[in-house]
């Protein structure tokens, strides 16, 4: 079968006329009619176009013909080489977009973990400054609790050898029991302030900056990036050459 003889079937398949033919691919009716008579025939681009329009493959529609200049090459129509720049474009946004925010995720990553850096060296500073105080204060604690064990025991001694026959016996070693108790009190205190500090724990633990602060660029990039390709993807599916 001719290409001419088949335009006519096709066309009649399909229920259109010339005009409507003429009209879907931008042409008149006149070249339409010199198609089917044989007096002429359409350029390749042409029959890419007749081809979708009939939905027949270009195969089929140029099988057996005499159209010498095709020799069955196919070559993109406009429409589709401006679809496939179209997915090109949206896909190379998307990476773009995708970079641009790990980027972000990246900076804000290395200004997390500085920022943590500078809360582990404060917080050792801090614990460091808190050890040095103690062992201050314990110094300070050994050396009032000596002379204050000293003066405990030279009462108890004075308490000691007072003469209970002594007339003012009772008040003088009730006074000297006052005075014991009062200084084994400081040391009860001294001790206990001592065994507080031996006890202690003075590290500082400083607070993480939560990963979400950059992750989410990340995450973010990651999503752009695969709806991007996704709707590029689609996109020349459904637009491409059937």
């Amino acid at each position: 079968m001719k290409l001419n003889e088949k335009l006519i079937a096709c066309r009649n398949s399909k229920g259109m006329s010339q005009e409507e033919v003429a009209e879907r691919l931008n042409i008149t009716s006149q070249t339409v009619a010199n198609w089917e008579e044989g007096k002429a025939q359409p350029d390749v681009n042409t029959l890419i176009e007749i081809a979708k329009l009939f939905e027949i493959s270009l195969d089929k529609l140029t099988n057996n013909s005499n159209v010498s200049s095709l020799n069955n090459v196919y070559k993109e129509s406009p429409v589709e080489k401006n679809n496939k720049k179209i997915s090109i474009r949206i896909f190379a946004i998307g990476i773009m977009l995708a970079l641009i925010l790990c980027t972000i995720g990246v900076v804000k990553q290395n200004m997390a973990e500085k920022t943590n850096e500078e809360r582990a060296q404060l917080a050792l500073e801090q614990s460091q400054n808190a050890i040095n105080n103690a062992n201050a204060r314990l110094q300070e604690i050994a050396q009032e609790i000596e002379p204050l064990k000293q003066q405990y025991e030279a009462k108890n001694q004075e308490a000691e050898s007072l003469n209970m026959l002594s007339p003012d016996w009772f008040a003088k070693n009730s006074q000297l029991q006052r005075e014991i108790n009062n200084i084994y009190s400081q040391i009860s205190t001294l001790e206990l302030e001592q065994f507080k500090i031996q006890n202690a724990d003075y590290r500082v633990f400083y607070q993480l900056v939560e990963p979400i602060t950059y992750n989410i660029f990340y995450y973010i990039g990651a999503g752009v990036f695969g709806v991007a390709s996704l709707i590029a993807l689609i996109y020349f599916l459904v637009t491409r050459k059937k």
